[in-house]
């Protein structure tokens, strides 16, 4: 029996089938039921969204089936057949057609728009008819190019269109690979094409709520037709027919000949089909690459006819007669783009190798310093060099773009040229367009924006023998660096016309781009440190976590490497016995998370906890920091990271300076170790709460409102609540916990993670956080708000038009829509602190050098400053300095600066 199946089946396989038209052949018409498409594209894959939120997973299913069929068939002749925008005349004969469908998703429309804009793209005509549905449009299209001697391939798989076929018109369903032509429509119906109408006049069609004669399903009625033709036919033929089918004919004989006009296609459309205008000849590329990009259809982008990459004619400069040509070029344009090649990641250390400069796009030279390998070429004097570069760099009118406007400055103004008018920032822009992106670098942008791959510094010194950048061949590396100078400008035509629409020119040129010269400052001048009081906490904390090794071992009932996760791991759980709270993907983790929990349960885990802080500190910051001391300064320089944190918070790293913890009392002592330079004191300015007085503005919530304006404590406020006491009865212990909720809601934590951090029950945590919102109703109700508008838009924004996209918030992952949820709730309040704070800075700066005061800002961490302020400016300086901090941004509730003096950040703070 199985055997006879297989033969059976084989047989069918072998037996031809109605043939599409020639790949190519220059008559065939393809017409795609484009509405199918989309439908079938939407429910077939899963929800996918950009980085910044927006749907395309309907998008992306059309766009391959588009490329499918264009690869597949090389059509001659292109069209995409559309629903009517204005409703369909069915309506009007019967108004409960599709009355049972459905609205169209909400993240559905927004998609279909950008659909449109993909078939314009790809330059296919989009043939569409007011009050007609697209399969009158393909009737119309298919009755109008036969005439016109072509071969119409209709591409859907929609059952009403089987009406068509014949002669030279085919429907071809791409997701069966299935042709349909005569014989195929009767395989699948019993009947011809032209009887197919009838049939489905009969059946009905529930999903578009066509009627038809109930009980006739597809085969009575092919029966039925086969007697007599047609639907008139089998009325007129009503007494001829027997049983309970003749009943249900004559009773619902209305409804057949309604569904016989709902199922009628109409070919007589007043529809125009140009044969020329048919022609594709692959759209414009530009544009369906820009979509593309936009999109984030990384793979689709690499099915597209590969476009080599611009031609950057690149210049290496040899004769100061040559720069002079350049540097009168880019006079002329008022602008240029710069890139340096450093010697290594440090502008404060590494040698400048040279530089690019390109005022045009495709032009660029390279302008070698310090290449130093045999047979290498004269190179110009530097100081000439410097002399004629210095006039475009110093002037501020002349328009500077880089990958990284911050260490074009560091690098000038360390050879003392002073860097002015910086226009144009790859890192920033491509950070405020998309803040998620993995890597806001020049080569990473220019492949996501452009799909262009540059070369890399880093990929010339790789080999078989690896050489510094210096003694790379000067026509290599200005081949690359070149290159990256020319995308700049490309790169600043596309991002920089994006920064000047919508909520992004003040972020951008008000406040990101002044802000990248305040950081190169802080960078530079750097902050001082005490070495030797540095040492003496790393000989203390070595002996502490002597002592916590020693009483580990006592614990645990032997030795082990208390550093080592595995080795913990038997100890927990096959020695001790303690439950496996969390497994990883090759064992039982160990981490804090789990340690806290498992502290409840055994005193070794405390034990550990406490030796990996001391550990961290001890190597992070202890034994660090003195090693990152600049020789030539004495200071230490970190890095602030402007493009990275993508609430809008700077980061600061090589050292990180930032996440010193202040909770701990070796924390706070670390502080102790930053120092004023001779002749001047410590001032630390820190906003009061900042964070909860955003909150207070963007909620509203009149409980919050009245306890700022009232100057009230809100964490006793807060604690009132979850205590049930009095103001005066609040204990500073209660405070504490109440402060712990106030910031756990502001970001978002679980209940578990708020019972982990007060050490309490999680149904106690859970209470504490219900009485939060209980007496701050308001909060609750504006992060009930940001959710929907985060699940509805796709994204989040700060007070100042920061945006963040959330591409999980209608993820199907719970796991991943909560933790999008909690970023949702906690980014529009941090992300505007952070917004608030860049204000102040960028205010403060200016401020200081408009007064022509030496105090210097030299730190900043979170929501806190810290200058280095002479003696004699600490009334002008602390004045200026409040006055701008509290007057960033107008508020409901009023922003409150706490200031400390000192002769270090501990004492100051």
């Amino acid at each position: 029996m199985a055997a006879k199946k297989k033969a059976k089946k084989a047989s069918e396989q072998t037996l031809p089938g109605t043939p599409l038209p020639e790949k190519g052949d220059p008559k065939a018409l393809y017409v795609i039921d484009i509405s199918g498409y989309i439908f079938r594209a939407y429910h077939a894959l899963p929800p996918l969204s950009t980085s910044r939120g927006e749907p395309t997973h309907a998008v992306r299913g059309v766009v391959s089936m588009i490329l499918k069929l264009i690869q597949q068939r090389k059509p001659a002749m292109l069209a995409v057949a559309l629903d009517s925008r204005t409703g369909s005349f069915r309506r009007d004969i019967y108004p409960n057609y599709k009355a049972n469908r459905p609205p169209p998703p909400e993240d559905l429309a927004p998609q279909i728009d950008r659909i449109y804009e993909v078939c314009e793209a790809f330059g296919i005509p989009m043939l569409a008819a007011d009050g007609m549905e697209a399969d009158d449009v393909i009737a119309t299209a298919a009755k109008l190019g036969v005439e016109q001697g072509m071969k119409v391939v209709i591409v859907s798989a929609d059952k009403d269109l089987l009406q068509l076929v014949g002669g030279d018109v085919v429907m071809w369903d791409t997701m069966r690979e299935k042709v349909f032509g005569v014989p195929e429509t009767i395989e699948k119906f019993g009947v011809p094409p032209e009887q197919v109408r009838d049939l489905l006049a009969l059946t009905g069609d529930t999903s578009d709520n066509v009627p038809g004669v109930p009980s006739v399903g597809p085969k009575t009625a092919a029966k039925l037709l086969s007697a007599h033709d047609t639907l008139e036919g089998i009325f007129e033929h009503i007494d001829d027919i027997k049983g309970r089918v003749k009943d249900k004919l004559k009773e619902h004989e209305e409804n057949a000949r309604l569904s016989q006009q709902l199922v009628s296609l109409r070919d007589d459309l007043d529809i125009e089909l140009d044969g020329d205008a048919l022609q594709y000849d692959g759209g414009d590329a530009a544009t369906i690459r820009r979509i593309f990009t936009e999109l984030e259809f990384t793979r689709l982008l690499a099915q597209l006819d590969p476009v080599p990459n611009a031609e950057s004619s690149v210049e290496v400069v040899t004769t100061m007669e040559a720069l002079e040509r350049g540097v009168a070029a880019i006079r002329q344009t008022g602008g240029m783009a710069i890139v340096s090649v450093l010697s290594g990641d440090d502008p404060l250390r590494a040698d400048l190798i040279g530089f690019a400069i390109s005022w045009v796009e495709g032009v660029s030279m390279y302008v070698p310093l310090a290449h130093r390998y045999i047979g290498c070429p004269d190179l110009l004097p530097v100081d000439e060099v410097e002399r004629s570069m210095r006039p475009l760099i110093e002037n501020s009118l002349l328009k500077k773009r880089a990958p990284s406007l911050k260490r074009e400055d560091l690098v000038w103004t360390r050879r003392g040229i002073t860097w002015r008018g910086g226009s144009f920032d790859v890192s920033l822009a491509s950070y405020l367009y998309d803040p998620s992106r993995h890597s806001h670098e020049l080569a990473d942008v220019a492949r996501v924006e452009l799909d262009a791959s540059l070369g890399s510094f880093d990929a010339l010194t790789k080999g078989k023998t690896k050489r510094a950048l210096d003694e790379i061949e000067i026509e290599e590396v200005g081949k690359v660096a070149g290159a990256h100078a020319d995308y700049v400008l490309r790169l600043g035509k596309i991002l920089g016309g994006r920064m000047d629409q919508g909520e992004f020119p003040p972020l951008y040129y008000q406040l990101e781009l002044p802000l990248t010269h305040v950081l190169a400052d802080m960078e530079r001048l750097g902050v001082q440190i005490d070495p030797e009081l540095l040492q003496t906490m790393s000989v203390e904390a070595g002996a502490q976590m002597a002592e916590l090794e020693k009483s580990a071992y006592e614990l645990a009932g032997k030795e082990f490497a208390i550093g080592s996760p595995r080795q913990l791991e038997t100890i927990l759980f096959d020695e001790l016995g303690l439950p496996v709270i969390r497994r990883t993907k090759t064992a039982r983790s160990t981490n804090a998370q789990v340690l806290g929990e498992l502290r409840e349960l055994h005193d070794l885990p405390d034990v550990i906890l406490e030796w990996r802080t001391l550990s961290k500190l001890k190597g992070t910051y202890l034994d660090a920091l003195p090693a990152a001391i600049h020789p030539d300064t004495g200071r230490i320089h970190t890095r602030y990271n402007q493009a990275v944190a993508a609430t809008g918070r700077l980061s600061s790293s090589d050292p990180n300076l930032q996440n010193i913890p202040i909770r701990t009392e070796l924390g706070r002592r670390i502080r102790d170790a930053f120092i004023p330079r001779e002749g001047t004191t410590m001032l630390a300015a820190d906003y009061s709460q900042i964070e909860l007085r955003v909150l207070a503005h963007l909620s509203q919530d009149p409980e919050l409102i009245d306890a700022y304006n009232s100057e009230d404590d809100v964490h006793v406020r807060t604690a009132t609540a979850l205590f049930d006491v009095s103001a005066e009865e609040v204990t500073r212990e209660q405070r504490g916990a109440a402060k712990t909720v106030n910031f756990a809601v502001i970001y978002g934590q679980t209940q578990w993670a708020l019972a982990m951090n007060l050490k309490i029950k999680q149904d106690e945590a859970k209470r504490y956080i219900d009485a939060f919102f209980e007496r701050y109703a308001g909060v609750g109700r504006f992060m009930d708000e940001v959710i929907n508008d985060a699940r509805r838009t796709g994204y989040v924004m700060t007070l100042l038009g920061r945006r963040r996209a959330l591409a999980d918030m209608r993820s199907k992952n719970p796991a991943l829509r909560h933790a999008a949820e909690r970023i949702a709730r906690n980014t529009p309040i941090q992300g505007t602190a952070a917004d608030i704070i860049k204000v102040a800075m960028v205010g403060i700066h200016r401020a200081l050098r408009k007064r022509r005061l030496q105090t210097r800002m030299i730190l900043t961490v979170h929501d806190e400053l810290l200058f280095e302020v002479p003696h004699d400016e600490k009334d002008e300086a602390s004045a200026i300095i409040r006055e701008t901090m509290e007057k960033a941004h107008e508020l409901s509730v009023p922003l409150v600066v706490d200031m400390g003096w000192g002769d270090n950040w501990g004492e100051a703070h």
